[in-house]
């Protein structure tokens, strides 16, 4: 159980020193890079779902129009999916602000969230291809379900070894994050839930996964920045 309070938070930031060196872990940019390029991958094969049929180019401007109308679902799963995976990203970015360092456990567990990361653009088009088909929607909101775990373990793990986090992540902080998380799991519940009614629906839940995104939130007032007139300058690059 995370106390909270002045002196605890004191004590939050003092473990990462008063551990040995060999406990502070391997340097977290490697991992970094890895995590954006997935992502950046993830977000560009959402378009690729989107397909005309191979005779369209002699068809008329008419013709054409009414295919690409006929490929609203596609074009709106591609939009709610590319900001649903946008708020992951978001998601996974201010977690990783919190990290100093890694080791192979924290790694993994970043892995374990890239792996279904890069599944989304197959769920994704599932639900295009079997739009009344309440499976999809489902298979889609487990692995977000998935993906919160994961987020939530990442948490913990990083909250149990101070020796890898920022100072930053004090027990109010986290708990802070918890709360967020929460929220990534209650819609695609709610989703899941939809589904049995409406497909339609279903999809258009994920929309309130913008909404916990679009105003900045608690843990945004957490995160603190250093102003360019605090920085001192180097006396090597002044001479």
């Amino acid at each position: 159980m995370l106390c909270r309070g002045g002196a605890a938070d004191i004590l939050w930031r003092a473990m990462g020193d008063s551990l040995p060196h060999s406990f502070r872990g391997l340097e977290k940019n490697r991992l970094e890079a890895l995590i954006d390029g997935v992502f950046a991958v993830a977000l560009t094969l959402l378009v690729l779902d989107i397909k005309l049929p191979d005779n369209i180019a002699s068809a008329s401007n008419a013709a054409l129009w009414g295919r690409l109308l006929e490929l609203e679902r596609h074009f709106v799963i591609y939009v709610i999916s590319f900001a649903v995976i946008g708020v992951y990203w978001i998601n996974q970015h201010i977690q990783f602000h919190y990290v100093s360092r890694t080791n192979r456990k924290l790694i993994w567990i970043n892995l374990l969230y890239l792996l279904l990361i890069s599944f989304l653009p197959f769920a994704t088009d599932l639900i295009g291809d079997h739009k009344d088909l309440v499976l999809p929607c489902e298979i889609y909101g487990l692995a977000l379900l998935a993906l919160s775990g994961v987020s939530h373990g990442h948490l913990e793990y990083l909250a149990r070894h101070p020796a890898l986090a920022s100072s930053e992540l004090t027990p109010a902080v986290v708990s802070v994050i918890r709360r967020r998380i929460l929220v990534f799991t209650l819609v695609p519940l709610l989703s899941m839930g939809l589904a049995f009614t409406s497909t339609h629906l279903a999809l258009y839940a994920y929309v309130l996964l913008l909404a916990a995104h679009v105003f900045p939130g608690r843990v945004d007032e957490q995160i603190s920045t250093t102003s360019p007139a605090a920085v001192q300058p180097d006396d090597t690059l002044s001479a």
